[in-house]
């Protein structure tokens, strides 16, 4: 199984994500579109794993994310890794409560870390992909650079599993921890 762990967007974020993306091609802009369905924010990345291990990952998500708080996010601009001079992935970023994110997904990645994971050892940049492989070659793209998208709460965190359906690319929910307001865990 293909897996990662994520927040999942409201739909009203994931059509303005749409929309923007939308006026991208009309600009010209060519690439590899992300399904708006598909829209989200990685926090932890895990690649091909056993299906046995999915029981270990539901237990790290019970006893981490209803120790946190809802939070708010902002979505708006656009950017490029490794740059907008040459991206190999277009996004759009991540703003707002940005200590309670890098919090949040801290204590995930250590649980796993400790739990046995073998994990990616790199800085967390928090963004969500409109398309790989870009050209942006001659297209002024200025004007979407500080847009606006939207702001949403962080409520819960999925385990996502990645999985070709019918030949397109689909993240299907596996499980979901809610954040908790309270204090005492929810877990859905």
């Amino acid at each position: 199984m293909r897996l990662f762990i994520g927040i999942d967007l409201p739909p009203e974020l994931k059509q303005a994500m749409r929309d923007l993306q939308v006026e991208l091609r009309k600009l010209g802009v060519e690439g590899y579109w992300k399904s708006p369905e598909n829209f989200h924010i990685t926090l932890e990345f895990l690649g091909e794993l056993d299906p046995k291990r999915v029981t270990s990952l539901k237990e790290t998500l019970t006893r981490v994310v209803p120790s946190h708080r809802p939070f708010s996010l902002n979505i708006a601009g656009l950017g490029g890794f490794p740059s907008m001079r040459r991206p190999h992935t277009l996004w759009t970023a991540v703003s707002g409560n940005l200590s309670e994110l890098n919090r949040l997904r801290d204590k995930i990645h250590a649980d796993l870390v400790e739990s046995g994971f073998n994990l990616e050892d790199r800085a967390f940049r928090p963004h969500i992909t409109l398309a790989s492989r870009p050209q942006l070659d001659g297209i002024n793209t200025s004007a979407m650079l500080t847009r606006k998208l939207g702001e949403f709460t962080v409520n819960a965190v999925v385990l996502f599993e990645s999985k070709v359906i019918e030949g397109r690319r689909r993240y299907l929910d596996l499980y979901m921890a809610k954040l908790s307001d309270v204090g005492t865990p929810q877990v859905l």
